[in-house]
């Protein structure tokens, strides 16, 4: 696979992760082109030994993470805006109530996720936003897969209580 094909299949991808872990559209820009400028200097040394797709998010991982330690900031992974749930509401619209409901849960949610400890919003992130398998997710955090699955579990019952369900 060459520099073009990954980079396209995976440039909205890990935009979206820069993006949730900076909270800001600048910064993930940068950070999106340096870890691409990653890609493109180890991809002729990928042995194809794990995924594509962990591969280029384990770059992208340790990149944010150490930016963000280098910044003297912990990585918050965020939930999308109010104003994206009602944007991607199906039709027919919800009405105001339903719309304040979502926002208001929306809004619980991303508080929540902003409290949880940075190893449990990343399994999380990676498990339910990118939809990584744990063996991925193993991969991508270095961790044992054990630990992946408790780590899950835990996190989605932390959140679970902070959100009030």
């Amino acid at each position: 696979m060459n520099f073009d094909e990954v980079y396209d299949r995976f440039r909205r991808p890990i935009w979206r992760l820069a993006r949730r872990l900076t909270r800001s559209d600048e910064e993930a820009l940068d950070a999106t082109q340096e870890i691409f400028l990653r890609v493109w200097r180890g991809l002729a040394g990928f042995r194809g030994e794990a995924k594509l797709s962990t591969w280029v998010f384990q770059i992208a991982w340790n990149y944010l993470r150490a930016h963000h330690r280098r910044q003297g900031r912990h990585l918050a992974v965020v939930a999308v805006s109010p104003d994206e749930v009602v944007a991607r509401a199906p039709d027919p619209a919800p009405g105001p109530e339903q719309q304040t409901v979502a926002a208001d849960l929306l809004a619980r949610v991303a508080g929540a996720m902003d409290r949880l400890p940075e190893h449990y919003r990343a399994v999380l992130w990676l498990r339910d936003a990118e939809d990584l398998s744990y063996a991925e997710i193993a991969e991508v955090l270095d961790l044992p897969i054990g630990t992946v699955r408790s780590r899950l579990a835990r996190a989605r019952l932390a959140l679970k209580e902070a959100v009030g369900l």
